[in-house]
């Protein structure tokens, strides 16, 4: 009898033994990855990271493609709204003088019409050579080597009437200046290279003015609005 309880008890602990073991092995295998299964993880993310890498160099090829085009259209519209500002505070106000077109003063001898207006305290652009100086004539013109430039000169000064205004380039891509003006009898607008000419002698403010701009093969035309003289005035 002892013989059998012996046999008996090996028995079930055998069984305990084996059955424990088995759930360790299956335990194991719940939480592991075989080797298939890391290979074609592997093949996986090398896929998606090629594809990846195709998609940011194809943008970034695309970017570069078209930086010279946004860049020279962000100077132009940088240059024209400047010139804007600087007619709307020479228009607008009570103590402003309005804008012109009169002959000034060339450095190279002569004179040539250009658009005059006065601000009272300048442009950030003037460099002068000491203290700023106040009531500043400004002049808007295409020079004879291209770019747009603007001429000034305070009122204050004493060889005013002697000597040419210090001139300052706005841009260097501005290539001429198109003055439109617009005929009431035919409803229509008319664009004309050189300011219009009165048969007193004077000339006639244009409407509006067109600023052409080029560099290389880039080329491109903005208009900016002549701002109606008086307080509190609008763009015409």
């Amino acid at each position: 009898m002892k013989a059998n309880s012996s046999i008996h008890l090996l028995d079930y602990i055998f069984r305990l033994t084996a059955g424990v073991g088995h759930l360790r092995v299956r335990r194991r295998n719940t939480k592991g990855f075989t080797l298939l299964e890391v290979l074609l993880a592997l093949a996986l993310l090398g896929s998606l990271l090629v594809a990846l890498n195709v998609f940011v160099f194809s943008m970034a090829e695309a970017w570069g493609k078209g930086r010279n085009e946004r860049l020279f259209a962000q100077h132009a519209r940088a240059v024209t709204t400047h010139i804007e500002e600087l007619l709307e505070a020479a228009s607008i106000g009570a103590t402003a003088d309005g804008l012109a077109v009169r002959e000034v003063k060339q450095d190279s001898g002569g004179n040539e019409p250009k658009l005059v207006f006065t601000l009272p305290e300048g442009s950030r652009l003037l460099a002068w050579p000491e203290a700023p100086l106040p009531d500043v004539e400004l002049s808007l013109c295409v020079g004879q080597r291209g770019g747009l430039e603007l001429g000034w000169q305070s009122r204050l000064e004493v060889n005013r009437d002697q000597e040419a205004p210090r001139v300052t380039v706005i841009s260097p891509f501005v290539v001429s200046l198109g003055w439109e003006y617009y005929d009431t009898s035919f409803k229509r607008w008319e664009l004309l290279e050189e300011p219009k000419r009165e048969s007193d002698g004077t000339y006639s403010l244009p409407q509006r003015l067109r600023v052409r701009f080029a560099h290389g093969k880039l080329s491109l035309e903005r208009t900016v609005q002549i701002p109606v003289h008086g307080e509190g005035a609008t763009r015409s």
